[in-house]
């Protein structure tokens, strides 16, 4: 069975900020998907312990108030992710998400600083990733609600975990339809050539950005699915 037409278990984390190395998960949500149907949802609030600043409870509409009366610890947020995510990397079971540096870099740093197991990431599917290499000249955003219009995908709720979470899982099997090859990676050679073909745009586009007098990519860019170099991914065999 290719990695498209089984379970993919969805990953997204609406956060405290942008700061992938820093800031921390309000909201989590991790949700299996067995082809067509949802086998298992896991959607809830975290309280990170500190003040949620306004300009992202603009965009999630999470406030400190709402995740302190009704999320869990960090420390338990951080457990469940662990769980969750180490058991699907052990089985080789596809983790979807979305611009996957940003939440696995979260999920990896706070594992790290709870003095967790590092995960060996070996099967993860990221759309973004994928449809910078498989549409390279595309015109226009490539957010997750630029990509649910290219590949006819309803986002109901945005920038909620579990909305997001669905959405992205019904990319990654509409990319791999519209992209037949893709379809023919054994997941952990998808894995790899995702990372190669991460930091082949960040190269490529690093380079416009500094020809064209822009601010280029910070070094932790041309990382994936880790972007800070310290927490170098480990790709099993």
């Amino acid at each position: 069975m290719a990695w498209n037409e089984g379970p993919l278990l969805g990953f997204d984390l609406e956060t405290t900020g942008v700061n992938p190395c820093k800031d921390l998960p309000v909201q989590v949500a991790l949700v299996r998907w067995d082809r067509c149907a949802i086998a298992c949802r896991n959607v809830f609030l975290v309280d990170p312990g500190c003040e949620i600043p306004a300009a992202a409870e603009a965009v999630h509409g999470i406030s400190t108030r709402k995740a302190r009366r009704e999320g869990c610890r960090l420390e338990e947020a951080v457990a469940i992710l662990h769980s969750v995510l180490q058991k699907a990397q052990a089985d080789r079971l596809p983790v979807v998400a979305m611009n996957a540096s940003f939440d696995i870099t979260i999920a990896t740093t706070l594992f790290r600083n709870f003095g967790l197991k590092p995960i060996a990431w070996v099967a993860l599917v990221d759309p973004l990733v994928i449809d910078r290499q498989m549409d390279r000249y595309r015109s226009g955003k490539r957010r997750l609600d630029a990509l649910c219009r290219v590949y006819d995908v309803i986002l109901a709720s945005p920038h909620d975990a579990g909305s997001d979470a669905d959405a992205t899982v019904a990319i990654a099997r509409t990319i791999a339809e519209r992209y037949p090859e893709l379809a023919g990676y054994e997941i952990d050679e998808l894995t790899r050539c995702e990372a190669e073909w991460h930091h082949a745009w960040a190269l490529e586009y690093d380079s416009w950005c500094r020809a064209n007098g822009k601010g280029g990519l910070s070094p932790e860019e041309f990382h994936w699915p880790l972007r800070e170099a310290a927490l170098e991914p480990h790709f099993a065999a």
